[in-house]
């Protein structure tokens, strides 16, 4: 057996003409095995991106190669984009100030700090995370949409909660009504 890559029929049908026509030349049996690539394996990408670049909805860090300077952030993106647009941020000025190019940002000064499934967990973790490591590049000490999105989270929280002490009090009070009118 003699494995071939697939191309089409009227191709695998040609090569197995020949091929019997060899093995009756030669005296041999020859039989042609076709085997398929998978899309992935014909179109591979030449260059691998880095894994992290790759992430999205994570809660992020930078760390400066040059000095102890660090910066938390989170994007729902990927995070190569949200690093495309740090060279205009703190961390570009950061960079500026060592007197290097913004170039000079690389993929591999970030790591991911947390993966975040819903806007919540994303904007909890980022405000643990900046009050927790306290970075030097961050001009907020925690995250203000954090504050703003658990408050807002809280009062939708405890309206809820409200209404469902009312409606138990309601039905506290027409049940113990039905039962004394049954037992009169």
């Amino acid at each position: 057996m003699i494995p071939l890559p697939f191309k089409d029929q009227q191709s695998a049908n040609s090569v197995k003409r020949q091929m019997q026509n060899l093995s009756a030349n030669i005296g041999a049996h020859i039989k042609p095995v076709f085997q398929s690539k998978k899309i992935g394996q014909v179109l591979a990408p030449k260059e691998k991106k880095p894994p992290i670049v790759s992430n999205q909805c994570v809660v992020y860090k930078f760390q400066c190669n040059l000095c102890d300077a660090d910066y938390v952030g989170y994007t729902t993106r990927h995070l190569h984009q949200r690093i495309g647009e740090h060279k205009y941020s703190a961390i570009g000025r950061h960079i500026k100030e060592h007197r290097l190019t913004k170039s000079a940002l690389e993929h591999k000064q970030f790591s991911i700090l947390k993966k975040c499934r819903s806007k919540f967990d994303y904007l909890v973790f980022e405000m643990f995370f900046i009050k927790e490591l306290s970075p030097v590049l961050n001009t907020q000490k925690d995250s203000i949409r954090a504050k703003r999105f658990t408050r807002f989270f809280a009062c939708k929280y405890f309206f809820i909660l409200a209404l469902f002490r009312i409606f138990y009090q309601v039905f506290i009070i027409v049940s113990f009504a039905f039962v004394s009118l049954r037992n009169s």
